[in-house]
């Protein structure tokens, strides 16, 4: 199966040198010509020249990608075609305004992966496994279409799940797009802060505005895309916090612990690994000193008393050559890895 891919960003190239790695026959495109020759570069992949082709792969920016699936339909009439887009229902919208006829062999796609670089240059093969990648179909889908880019997406390493585009739309505005609203919106606070303010940051809200280093405009335009859903989303985020400040402001405790107690609850609906619920893990803290094999010590130490570690996350310690490993671990071996820990003469915290 020959598959080309239009549209050389993070995800295209990414997707080109995951299917390259498999020996897979792969050609890609795009308007800009640099971007093209870095995509080639990155991936091995060659730029498309007429060639036949059975799976096109659209990876434009959500506001092109609707025009380019029109386009593609007519250069490549018997491939199948899908798309990998943060927005459904405007692009199906917009297609049914050009007069798109080749309902049968689109599949709506949106590989729930990405990371905070943007480009050729930040392409990784192995950039799915493991992750969801949402597929949507029409009436008129057809069963071997859906089954072909169902197979390349499980090749990548994903997992497959079928939404309709309306269920999608409104699942990532709350769970990726208004998300990058808030982030930004906090991270923006920062500008303002004074220096000193700034010094004293810690993990949590590198956590918290993690994401609003993501690209600008790219971010523009998915947001503007699904700007109903996510605009609902945003204030209803907006009345929230205008409550919570009333409370703080008026000292009503017990409704500022409500609050927090709900978003307790709702954080604990995530699912966790293999599914389940996070409900039944918890951390401890280690202090460890920066420098080689100190982490190794951590890992071999908790293998030894055959500790699964859920998560691991690192807290830098400002201005000091240490910093504290934060270890998520089940409820029910978190006493046997604090005594192990302790006997090895790691600084336990919690």
């Amino acid at each position: 199966m020959s598959v080309l891919v239009v549209g050389t960003g993070l995800i295209g190239t990414s997707i080109a040198l995951g299917l390259t790695a498999q020996g897979r026959e792969v050609f890609l495109a795009d308007i800009d010509s640099s971007a093209l020759d870095s995509a080639v570069k990155v991936s091995g992949a060659p730029a498309y020249k007429d060639q036949l082709i059975s799976l096109v792969i659209v990876a434009t920016p959500p506001a092109n990608v609707a025009k380019v699936i029109f386009d593609c339909a007519a250069q490549h009439p018997t491939a199948v075609i899908t798309d990998v887009a943060s927005v459904k229902v405007s692009i199906f919208t917009e297609l049914k305004k050009l007069g798109f006829t080749h309902w049968g062999r689109l599949v709506g796609g949106h590989p729930m992966a990405g990371r905070e670089v943007s480009g050729a240059q930040g392409a990784k093969g192995n950039l799915f496994l493991d992750r969801s990648w949402v597929l949507t179909t029409n009436s008129e889908t057809t069963e071997p279409a859906l089954s072909t880019v169902r197979q390349l997406v499980e090749s990548l390493g994903a997992f497959v799940i079928l939404r309709t585009n309306e269920e999608h739309d409104q699942a990532v505005a709350l769970i990726s797009h208004t998300p990058q609203v808030v982030a930004s919106v906090l991270a923006g606070e920062l500008l303002d802060a004074d220096p000193s303010q700034i010094e004293l940051a810690g993990q949590g809200i590198r956590d918290t505005i993690r994401i609003a280093g993501s690209d600008a405009l790219l971010w523009t335009d998915i947001l503007s895309e699904n700007s109903n859903y996510i605009a609902a989303r945003v204030t209803n985020v907006a009345n929230s916090l205008l409550d919570f400040a009333a409370a703080l402001t008026a000292g009503e405790d017990a409704k500022v612990t409500a609050k927090l107690i709900r978003g307790a609850q709702g954080r604990d609906r995530l699912p966790g690994k293999h599914g389940g619920t996070n409900q039944n893990t918890t951390t401890i803290a280690v202090r460890l000193d920066d420098k080689p094999g100190e982490l190794a010590r951590v890992f071999i130490e908790a293998a030894k008393a055959q500790v699964n570690l859920e998560d691991v996350r690192i807290d830098h310690s400002l201005g000091k050559p240490t910093g504290l490993v934060e270890l998520t671990v089940s409820l029910a071996t978190k006493a046997t890895l604090l005594s192990v820990l302790e006997s090895a003469n790691f600084v336990v915290i919690g």
